[in-house]
């Protein structure tokens, strides 16, 4: 059962980008569990989901369409980021001492977050981790994708 404790202070942008990479971990760890491949760290996507989550807790929406910016495969255009395939997963949280693990387990819970994280054709992936200070709430996005074969990864 994850530990609850009040955070007694605004997370780091250093202390965001290793919860980032935290949750990266996990999630290889599932995949590792499942006999998959661990997907590769892609820091431009990692920018892109963290301008979305930035964007959630900003504009006070929580979805994986942004209303101006649009779907994933829109927001990566954007990005001019090269796919072939892509996914997303989002979390959003609060309380919790914990919220990498958190959200991992929030996201293996749920079918449809647990086949992008099991998906053998993603290869690449990006976390992006937003804090709200008024209501201590973490926005998590995570991104995969697979390039397109021949291009830089």
């Amino acid at each position: 059962m994850p530990q609850i404790r009040r955070e007694s202070r605004e997370p780091t942008p250093q202390q965001l980008r290793q919860l980032e990479q935290r949750v990266h971990q996990l999630i290889n760890e599932q995949r590792r569990r499942a006999k998959l491949p661990p997907l590769t760290w892609h820091e431009q996507v990692a920018q892109a989901a963290r301008d979305h989550s930035k964007n959630m807790a900003e504009r006070n929406f929580f979805d994986h369409r942004d209303p101006r910016l649009g779907e994933v495969d829109q927001r990566l255009n954007r990005f001019r980021i090269a796919w072939r395939a892509c996914g997303e997963n989002i979390f959003m949280l609060s309380g919790y001492s914990n919220p990498a693990q958190v959200a991992v387990e929030g996201w293996m819970e749920s079918p449809g977050h647990r086949a992008n994280i099991l998906y053998r054709e993603f290869t690449h992936a990006g976390v992006g981790i937003h804090y709200r200070p008024r209501d201590r709430c973490y926005y998590l996005t995570q991104i995969f994708i697979r390039p397109p074969d021949g291009t830089r990864r």
